[in-house]
């Protein structure tokens, strides 16, 4: 027989809080009935004190001791499922990372940096591409996760895998310093006579981008680079106006080799989108490098 608090007692005493009785508790823990209660009287006699209120008829309530021990069982609960994730990643120790090019240029390197100081013992295997063959690749095991650049407002199909949007960014139009005034703005209508240059011809920002400008008529000719870097040269020795998330460009707008177009109608939002085949648990590697990237998107915005 054990003295310590073990996660077993964790768990039932939180699916209690949550779900407001055995019954439910039992249901939501996917145990029987009897095992919670068993869980709920060997904390009850390792702690010396009830820590349930058991009322006929009504939804059960923790007592004061129940409530204090609260936040010990979460913090318990999460301590577990870290060390569990990290025996997993150690056996395989590689973390498979796709993302698209301005994810993997501008804001992974930093991430990955202040990864390997909190996960030495992972492998980071970065893989570039477009977002929907990404999104496949997670969907076939080959990628942990894929960070792909897309419509604020993209919809998920049921066989994508978990998804969820990491980080809403910005979208914006380039030209160089050289071509504008001082004032640098321009109209929806007015920018239809111009062409746009874009990173790639597949990308979401052609399909986002058709549909700003609307009618037919009014759109402009659309050509790609190939790259974030080909886009950038393309402005710089024609009239030609880029179209980029703003991360990409801190360094260049800071020293005017390019400048931003303002427009008064606002432009396509865009995200940073996360997928992976299931959601990442709390403390694990790829828990963690999604704060890191979290972490570097919010100093490219400060940069921007």
């Amino acid at each position: 027989m054990t003295n310590d608090l073990e996660i077993r007692h964790c768990r039932v005493l939180l699916a209690v809080s949550e779900h407001g009785g055995v019954g439910a508790a039992a249901r939501a823990l996917g145990l029987a009935q009897s095992t919670v209660s068993e869980a709920l009287l060997s904390l009850e006699r390792l702690i010396g004190a009830p820590v349930m209120r058991r009322r006929r008829g009504k939804e059960a309530a923790l007592t004061s001791m129940g409530e204090a021990l609260l936040p010990h069982a979460r913090a318990l609960i999460s301590a577990s499922t870290a060390a569990l994730a990290a025996v997993s990643f150690e056996n395989r120790g590689v973390l498979r990372l796709g993302a698209v090019e301005s994810a993997s240029t501008y804001l992974l390197p930093a991430a990955v940096s202040a990864f390997r100081l909190r996960w030495p013992i992972v492998e980071v295997q970065v893989s570039v591409g477009l977002c929907d063959e990404l999104r496949k690749r997670v969907r076939r095991g080959e990628l942990d996760a894929a960070l792909t650049l897309e419509g604020s407002e993209r919809t998920q199909t049921q066989d994508e895998g978990w998804s969820r949007m990491l980080s809403p960014t910005r979208l914006g139009l380039i030209v160089a310093s050289r071509t504008e005034r001082k004032t640098a703005q321009a109209k929806r209508a007015d920018l239809a006579r111009r062409p746009f240059l874009l990173p790639d011809p597949n990308g979401p920002f052609t399909c986002l981008l058709q549909a700003w400008f609307k009618a037919r008529t009014d759109r402009p000719r659309f050509e790609s680079a190939g790259s974030i870097d080909g886009v950038k040269r393309g402005v710089s020795s024609g009239d030609l106006v880029g179209v980029l998330p703003t991360y990409t460009l801190g360094e260049e707008l800071a020293s005017r080799s390019l400048v931003e177009l303002k427009v008064p109608e606002p432009l396509p939002s865009v995200a940073l989108w996360l997928t992976t085949q299931r959601q990442p648990l709390d403390g694990s590697p790829l828990y963690d490098m999604v704060e890191q990237i979290d972490r570097a998107l919010s100093v490219s915005r400060c940069l921007a």
